[in-house]
C-alpha cells in the first residue's frame, strides 16, 4: 500500500481496481417520488411505478420487484397461453375455454407473518380472490387466533 497507515490488507480489499460495467446493467437507486405525476395518493399507477423501481434499489427491494413481477406474470397467464397439441386433454382444446382457465396461484407464508403486520395484506389477498391456495405453518393459527381477541403492538428489544 502507498499509505503506510493503511495495512495492505486493507488496501488490497477496500482499495482494489475496478472494472468497468457494461452500459446497459442497471444502476442501483431508488424510486425518485418527484417524477409521480399523479395527484392523487390513492392512485394505482404510483403504487406500480414503486414497485418497479423497487428492481433497482438493492437486494431486498430488488427480489420484492421481482416477486411483483412474477405475480403479474401468474395472474396475467391463461392456459391459452400454451398451444394445445395432440395428446393433451381432448376437452381443453376449445380455445374459448382455455381463454378462462387462469394459473392457480399458491400462497406460503409463515406464523410470524401474522403478529408483524401482514395479516391485513393476506387478508386482502384472500377476500380479493387474488391466491386460490394458502400453505401455512402450524404457528399462524394460533397467532392468528390471539389477534382476534387483541391487538399486537410494536414492541422494543430494549424492554
Amino acid at each position: 500500500s502507498a499509505n503506510p497507515h493503511i495495512p495492505s490488507v486493507t488496501a488490497s480489499a477496500v482499495l482494489g481496481e475496478s472494472e468497468s460495467m457494461p452500459d446497459d446493467h442497471p444502476i442501483c437507486k431508488g424510486h425518485d417520488f418527484n417524477t409521480t405525476t399523479s395527484s392523487s395518493k390513492d392512485d394505482p399507477s404510483q403504487l406500480d411505478a414503486i414497485m418497479q423501481s423497487m428492481l433497482n434499489t438493492g437486494f431486498q427491494a430488488t427480489n420484492v420487484g421481482k416477486a411483483v413481477n412474477e405475480i403479474h406474470r401468474m395472474r396475467k397467464w391463461r392456459l391459452s397461453d400454451t398451444p394445445w397439441k395432440e395428446g393433451d386433454d381432448e376437452t381443453l382444446r376449445d380455445p374459448n375455454l382455455r381463454s378462462k382457465i387462469r394459473a392457480r396461484i399458491f400462497f406460503a407464508y409463515t406464523s410470524n407473518q401474522i403478529s408483524c403486520g401482514q395479516r391485513e395484506v393476506i387478508k386482502f389477498l384472500v377476500q380479493h380472490k387474488m391466491v386460490d391456495v394458502i400453505v401455512t405453518t402450524a404457528g399462524g393459527i394460533e397467532e392468528d387466533i390471539i389477534k382476534c381477541f387483541e391487538p399486537t403492538y410494536m414492541g422494543d428489544f430494549k424492554l
